[in-house]
């Protein structure tokens, strides 16, 4: 298949992808390298460098088994097209797809394998190393300016929570950082370094999320207000409900929330009622019913919401896990 042919074929697939999908939570599909620049169907490598960061860019055009890889710095991988398996040391194989993000210590060794790839959709990939000294120069500007309240480890990325769904503000802090990168903006230094540091206070800010909602944050007024929430889910929760309960003003309270996790108090609430509300229909089958035990009062308003936020009505998720 010629370039042009093989380039008309992935705009047709990655449309049909944003119109199941949606592409809030996707990364911007690369120009991927001309014929004469692919110097292996396996892994084919272009790299954009800065100073203290690199952005390489994989394409792998064929399917292949345990390919090895491992970098020298921390790194953010990005899956753009396409579907790996991922092998991570002691940690059972899972898929990567687009939507996820991987973030990786230095010298992590890595093995993966390509099932679907080939020269009509090859996989695409990103990975941007960021040297140690940039990452403990964002920390400690973090944590001078920008302390967190009640955790003593300050602004750090927790390891054990590497693999990482996008937010739609992920992916376009990410989509941004790639245009700064790969652009010829004289200013694209500055740029980059103000969008890095915006990528990794996200990054850490959904880590932090994920830890509290699996109970292993160790932000104890956080974990109390969660444990709160989750006994009265059913009752009208308000952020004066909640500055009591922590004992903490409505301004400190929210700037915990907003800066620790990147909500609002009020949006973690109406998160933890929709993972109540689809732990619900998969057990009752009622979108009525759901609504109502997870702490919304008008089922219009529900329905809405739940499709806005999960691409999909309850009625239809309900059909899903039949």
């Amino acid at each position: 298949m010629n370039f042009f042919f093989r380039t008309l074929y992935l705009i047709t697939a990655n449309y049909i992808l944003f119109l199941v999908m949606g592409n809030n939570t996707l990364i911007h599909t690369l120009p991927f390298s001309q014929r004469k620049e692919i110097s292996t169907l396996i892994e084919n490598r272009r790299a954009f460098t800065l100073g203290d960061m690199e952005l390489n860019v994989f394409e792998t055009y064929q399917p292949a088994s345990l390919v090895p890889l491992r970098f020298d710095d921390l790194v953010f991988i990005n899956m753009i097209q396409g579907k790996k398996v991922m092998y991570l040391n002691n940690i059972n194989a899972f898929d990567y797809l687009p939507g996820q993000t991987i973030v990786l210590p230095a010298y992590t060794t890595m093995e993966i394998d390509f099932p679907e790839a080939s020269m009509m959709i090859p996989t695409q990939c990103t990975a941007l190393t960021v040297s140690q000294d940039k990452i403990k120069a964002v920390m400690s500007y973090l944590n001078e300016f920008y302390p967190l309240t009640n955790n003593n480890q300050g602004w750090n990325i927790i390891p054990d929570f590497f693999h990482l769904y996008n937010t739609p503000a992920i992916a376009a802090i990410v989509n941004k950082l790639f245009s700064y990168i790969t652009s010829t903006n004289p200013m694209k230094d500055v740029l980059v370094d103000l969008t890095f540091k915006e990528l990794f206070v996200s990054i850490i800010q959904s880590q932090s999320l994920l830890s509290l909602d699996l109970g292993n944050s160790i932000n104890s007024v956080l974990v109390h207000l969660k444990d709160f929430i989750k006994r009265n889910i059913t009752e009208k929760l308000t952020i004066e409900t909640l500055q009591k309960v922590s004992n903490m003003s409505k301004a400190s309270l929210t700037r915990m929330f907003k800066r620790e996790l990147g909500v609002s108090p009020m949006e973690y609430i109406i998160r933890m009622r929709l993972d109540k509300a689809k732990q619900l229909l998969t057990i009752t089958k009622s979108v009525k019913e759901s609504c109502f035990a997870s702490g919304f009062n008008d089922v219009n308003y529900f329905v809405r919401l739940f499709k806005n936020r999960e691409g999909i009505t309850p009625g239809n998720f309900v059909l899903r896990t039949f």
